[in-house]
């Protein structure tokens, strides 16, 4: 495999015969060893963090089907994540259902949440007097060098070589 950086300050790599990855004997040892658990097949929602769930509104709540499935009124819910808990209300009585700010901020400051990190929230436990999330955060980090690209149009990523596509000549960009 040949990796060409062609700026390091636009974040521009080209890959050029990229063997596939091995697949690992284990799959599960992967994910035991970086704390992420595969799900137990309960209802889950799924959040890429923005710059919304991160400033002041921060606003964040279940999306998708799952909503039909948790009541309809202010509930308290506690976030479990890596052996911690949070304490959130789930405002199901709102035209838009979040959990509340104040106890969202908490766990988004207690995980070191950041731009780009995924949260996975499967429910444990649902009524109309408490509703139990296990939550399992995946990290969105990137290098650095790259701290703004792909957060506008004016900036995007640019893959030149998009694996299982063949080509590595046309750019792949992603807005």
């Amino acid at each position: 495999m040949k990796v060409e950086v062609l700026s390091v300050s636009s974040c521009q790599v080209k890959v050029e015969n990229q063997a596939p990855l091995p697949l690992p004997s284990d799959p599960m040892t992967n994910m035991q060893t970086d704390g992420i658990k595969p799900l137990s097949g309960k209802p889950y929602f799924h959040v890429i963090i923005s710059k919304t769930h991160l400033r002041p509104r921060y606003a964040v709540g279940p999306s998708g089907n799952i909503c039909s499935t948790l009541p309809s009124v202010a509930v308290p819910t506690i976030l479990n994540c890596r052996g911690k808990s949070w304490e959130v209300i789930y405002n199901g009585q709102n035209r838009c259902k979040q959990f509340d700010s104040r106890g969202w901020e908490n766990f988004v400051k207690g995980n070191n949440l950041k731009l780009g990190d995924a949260c996975v929230f499967e429910l444990m436990e649902h009524g109309e007097k408490k509703i139990v999330f296990e939550v399992q955060i995946l990290r969105g980090d990137f290098p650095n060098e790259c701290a703004g690209i792909g957060e506008s149009e004016v900036e995007p990523i640019i893959l030149y070589d998009f694996p299982g596509t063949g080509e590595s000549d046309s750019p792949f960009v992603i807005d």
